[in-house]
């Protein structure tokens, strides 16, 4: 009897132990997820007027954009005087559309009849930002849609900006959680880290599983460590698609270039293709791109036959050769 009894205490004990540990685990994870769209919601509601951009610059990235005392940046200071007169053309961006990958169930632009409608699609790297809600501004101004690749920012105003832009009817996409190029490509298990880590952000953040993501360098990058098409097998495998870009506004450099240039190159041949994804940056040193975006939006919606859209489920996926 002794020996029976001491089966069932063992049998038994560690299961009472083990489940009020697993629910307090679940339990835990949920209040957290819950944390997160309250403070999303509450920075939506008290962010209504939104305060100096010195003080929201502080609000981006702590550990990046904050000095010390609190001061602006000095990269900030130096942009905000540089001399954006100075002429710069970026060298000419040349990717192939006709992508050899054929994964199945995606339908690229290389394989889409030509109907006569040119579909464009904005999107914007790196945010959220200091810029976001003057980007979602605008295109609620001109009644556009968009697309915004996202890194991983956990504080108030970050969570309001990704929750407005998904409200607001616009595609939430990933751009990893650090972009730190080093760390994302070190490995294929870094990189599946970084993309569930940015994943279960967006997801507690707003409610949404984000679907689409963009490789920070582009899928063609040449500083990753770990063969690019095994991160898009990785990619695949999650249900997730990437889309990298076909024309460039060249806002990326590290000289900073005009508003009529980013225009300029984002107007680049829109007429000739029948599916455009225009690469744009949302980051706090990409005050031109805010500037040049009206007379983007106004010079698409005078073209005949252009439709500006947000990347769903429907769009003809454009991705760079890698030789998948």
């Amino acid at each position: 009897m002794n020996r029976y009894s001491d089966k069932i205490i063992r049998f038994i004990l560690p299961t009472v132990i083990i489940i009020p540990i697993a629910v307090c685990i679940i339990l835990a994870s949920r209040v957290a997820m819950l944390e997160n769209r309250i403070a999303g919601r509450e920075a939506v509601e008290e962010l209504g007027t939104r305060e100096s951009r010195l003080v929201q610059l502080s609000w981006y990235d702590e550990n990046v954009y904050e000095t010390a005392d609190g001061e602006v940046p000095a990269f900030v200071s130096e942009y905000m005087s540089a001399d954006l007169n100075d002429e710069y053309i970026p060298e000419e961006f040349n990717v192939n559309d006709n992508v050899i990958n054929t994964a199945p169930g995606l339908t690229y632009a290389s394989d889409t009849e030509t109907d006569g409608i040119h579909r464009v699609y904005l999107t914007f790297d790196d945010g959220p930002s200091i810029y976001t809600d003057d980007i979602l501004d605008i295109l609620n101004e001109y009644g556009v849609k968009a697309t915004f690749f996202v890194v991983g920012k956990e504080n108030t105003a970050s969570y309001a900006r990704y929750i407005r832009i998904v409200e607001e009817g616009h595609t939430l996409g990933m751009h990893s959680y650090s972009h730190v190029y080093g760390d994302i490509y070190a490995s294929p298990e870094s990189f599946a880290e970084d993309t569930q880590r940015i994943r279960s952000l967006l997801e507690d953040v707003t409610g949404q599983t984000p679907q689409f993501y963009r490789f920070p360098g582009g899928s063609s990058n040449d500083v990753s460590g770990t063969d690019v098409r095994e991160l898009a097998d990785y990619l695949e495998s999650q249900g997730i698609t990437y889309f990298d870009w076909n024309v460039s506004s060249g806002d990326a450099g590290k000289v900073p270039l005009t508003s009529d240039q980013i225009v300029r190159n984002a107007l680049n041949g829109i007429e000739s293709r029948d599916t455009t994804v225009i690469l744009l940056h949302d980051s706090a040193a990409k005050r031109s791109t805010v500037m040049a975006l009206p007379e983007i939006l106004e010079a698409l919606q005078a073209m005949d036959n252009v439709e500006i859209l947000p990347i769903t489920s429907d769009t003809a996926v454009i991705q760079h050769d890698i030789g998948r």
